[in-house]
């Protein structure tokens, strides 16, 4: 992923789908959710160069430029912005969300074809509650927004402001602006024109409720929409958080652990907006007020069409939100949103299969656990659960996570994704030096509260009666005391030891802890001596490692290297023609040290994809998604893609055994360089994070040692 597509990542992806006049859908299989994914004929957006669409908009707008220069800047810029949206992993086409989106557009606009036909709809995956319209007339609506959403009639009011923007070339107006004002915007700052001013919006708002008020929609729920905006902060709904939502016959957390203070929402609608360039929330609802008594006969409608389908979409982009979550390291939502869904889909394996990718990831980032749990904004009902987790021990979080994923193991042992999240998390848990069995009771926690009463209320002093009936002799009775397990004293406050009283026991789990602690001391002990040699020493040994390699036999692998990029950044402009040196220098470095090492590279990259087709596209979009989940959730360790089921048939199909994900930052300035290499073998999970920052290099050729050291340890898997 590049350094802009990163940027954009959190709030951009894209639906653009073909002009259709009917809608339908079918009923979603929420007990095996897939994510979203492109669907039909690739639109023109996706398949055509910057130059064609450049050319076509030159044409058809009827923006009325000073010269055909600054027409031509003007179009280049925005759609050279728009590809890295387009080909980001974010974006789809032709699925019920978007086709749903269209149709409510398309009962907006059904007295105007002419600018209706005009207009695109993409639905971005992304959880910013946001829409937005561009100069192309692509409009764009999140999942994040469609989750929060409680009627059509909301959707609709959002729909028509941006199609406001879009009718009187707001876009322009704002490009027009920056450059009198000398701001003029560069290529990565262009998505900021959608920004409008405080006089646009106001423009905006009063041509979209023209439409709105004519098809008979309720005035409560346009009010409503802004509301959606003040608190699109918070989860898509406000439920109180139990506090014994974890316990179950084995786990017991103590109700004080969890009984926290909720914190108060603080969302105010008449926050400062002097230095924002939007008006706040209290100006847009006073001025979208002032203009309801002119309109009479106002409507009660909520939704026009089916209500049906309208719940289906929102349900739908409510599992997406949990999906994305886990996907960009927010876990502390996921697991939230997750028990929001389950209220409605109890026993949902979906939702199973992320909650194992939720504890899955706390216990492979806990040395950061506390700055993952960091937020500013964490408030209302799950705050309780925030404050939990953050105010947790390391010990009593991977108990829980540990008692969970043996839980559902234990309920769906036939379940490849959970026997392998299960797997991924023994096999952490063995390098914990925290985690010793023989600290767990065998005993629950209730059983031991019983037998310390039990305890309490016996004699202090052995009866006399009962010394007569000893058995054995001294060595006997001594060797049957040290035999016994220990007893330790019971203590409420750690609940976490009396946790795993059947696990501990369980043949099976302490056959493989035992293996997997062996095996990572064993690692250890080896990264111990490998470091206390000179830098000749491990040079020579690196160059044993690689001849011993060389010495084995065997056919190439094909390794799917996605979206290499090698970048300079300068406080100065950087020609074009460095830049590109660069990318071409990096590539070639690619291909011989893949070759050299045993691989057959298969470049993947987003503009190229797309000239492939949809199918191929889906696939990009995935695979991007597994290496944003490894790098920001798993933090580069062992974990199974929240898209596994699609990934395993594509890897199936396409034969791709390993993927290989490399990025080069090079800051000129300052002659520094973060190196990032994330590599997945695809056949047994394996993965391998390198994330290098050096000084003090004259150029970003100085990278090839860095991949090379990076691939040799890879065939060391």
């Amino acid at each position: 992923m590049s350094h802009l597509s990163q940027s954009l990542a959190s709030l951009f992806g894209i639906i653009l789908i073909s002009i259709i006049p009917s809608f339908s859908f079918s009923q979603k299989d929420f007990d095996n959710y897939q994510t979203l994914l492109c669907k039909g004929k690739m639109p023109f957006d996706f398949k055509a160069s910057i130059a064609e669409k450049v050319a076509k908009d030159m044409e058809s707008s009827k923006i009325s430029h000073p010269s055909k220069t600054d027409a031509l800047n003007y179009w280049t810029e925005i759609h050279t912005e728009l590809e890295e949206v387009l080909y980001s992993g974010k974006v789809i086409y032709g699925d019920d969300i978007s086709l749903y989106i269209q149709s409510v557009a398309a009962n907006l606009l059904k007295e105007d074809q002419e600018l209706f036909r005009k207009l695109r709809f993409y639905t971005i995956k992304s959880n910013e509650v946001n829409a937005f319209s561009t100069a192309p007339g692509i409009i764009f609506v999140t999942t994040g927004l469609v989750s929060q959403l409680s009627s059509e009639a909301q959707l609709a009011f959002i729909l028509s402001h941006e199609i406001a923007h879009f009718e009187k070339d707001h876009v322009y107006r704002e490009y027009t602006l920056s450059q009198k004002t000398g701001t003029k915007k560069k290529r990565d700052q262009i998505i900021k024109l959608t920004q409008f001013s405080k006089e646009l919006e106001f423009e905006a708002d009063e041509l979209a409720m023209k439409r709105y008020h004519r098809l008979g929609y309720s005035q409560q729920e346009m009010i409503g929409t802004f509301d959606i905006l003040m608190y699109s902060y918070l989860p898509f709904d406000e439920i109180p958080f139990p506090n014994n939502y974890f316990n179950t016959e084995q786990l017991f957390i103590p109700v004080n652990r969890i009984d926290k203070e909720i914190k108060e929402i603080t969302a105010r609608e008449d926050y400062d907006d002097k230095y924002h360039s939007h008006p706040n929330i209290k100006k847009r609802k006073d001025s979208i007020l002032s203009l309801v008594s002119s309109y009479s006969n106002w409507g009660e409608t909520r939704f026009l069409s089916d209500e049906t389908r309208f719940r289906e979409m929102v349900k739908i982009c409510r599992f997406e939100d949990v999906r994305i979550n886990l996907v960009q390291g927010n876990v502390f939502n996921a697991l939230y949103s997750i028990f929001l869904l389950e209220r409605l889909y109890p026993e949902n394996l979906f939702l199973q299969h992320m909650e194992a990718v939720s504890w899955l990831s706390i216990l492979q980032t806990e040395n950061i656990i506390h700055k993952r749990f960091k937020s500013p904004k964490i408030e209302g009902e799950s705050s309780k659960l925030y404050q939990f987790l953050k105010q947790s021990k390391k010990v009593e979080l991977s108990t829980i996570g540990l008692r969970i994923l043996y839980d559902l193991k234990a309920k769906h042992p036939s379940d490849e994704f959970l026997v392998t999240a299960y797997d991924n998390y023994i096999r952490e848990l063995s390098t914990k030096d925290y985690f010793t069995l023989s600290k767990f009771q065998t005993l629950n926690y209730h059983q031991a509260a019983e037998a310390s009463i039990v305890k309490a209320n016996e004699p202090k002093t052995t009866p006399k009666d009962t010394l007569q009936n000893l058995s054995g002799d001294k060595y006997s009775r001594i060797k049957e005391k040290r035999a016994a397990p220990a007893v330790i004293a019971f203590d409420s406050t750690n609940y976490s030891f009396y946790s795993l009283s059947d696990i501990i026991l369980d043949s099976v789990f302490q056959s493989d802890f035992k293996r997997y602690k062996a095996h990572s001391d064993s690692v250890d002990s080896a990264q111990k001596v490998f470091k206390s040699l000179s830098e000749k020493e491990q040079n020579k040994v690196k160059e044993e490692e690689m001849k011993l390699l060389d010495s084995k036999k065997s056919d190439k692998r094909e390794i799917l290297v996605m979206d290499p990029q090698s970048l300079i950044f300068s406080e100065k402009s950087v020609p074009d023609w460095e830049k590109d040196k660069a990318q071409k220098e990096f590539l070639f470095t690619i291909r011989t040290l893949c070759a050299k090492n045993g691989f057959k590279p298969l470049m993947m990259k987003g503009d190229s994809v797309a000239k492939l087709g949809t199918d191929a596209l889906n696939e990009y979009a995935t695979y991007n998604s597994y290496l944003e989940q490894l790098m920001y959730t798993n933090r580069g360790k062992n974990c199974p893609s929240v898209d596994f089921k699609f990934l395993k048939e594509t890897n199936k199909k396409r034969g791709i055994s390993c993927i290989l994900s490399t990025q080069i930052y090079y800051f000129k300035s300052r002659q520094s360089m973060n190196i990032q290499n994330l590599f997945i073998d695809l056949n047994n999970g394996n993965v391998l994070l390198s994330d290098i920052q050096r000084s003090n290099l004259l150029n970003p050729a100085y990278y090839t040692p860095f991949l090379s050291d990076f691939l040799l340890a890879v065939r060391q898997l």
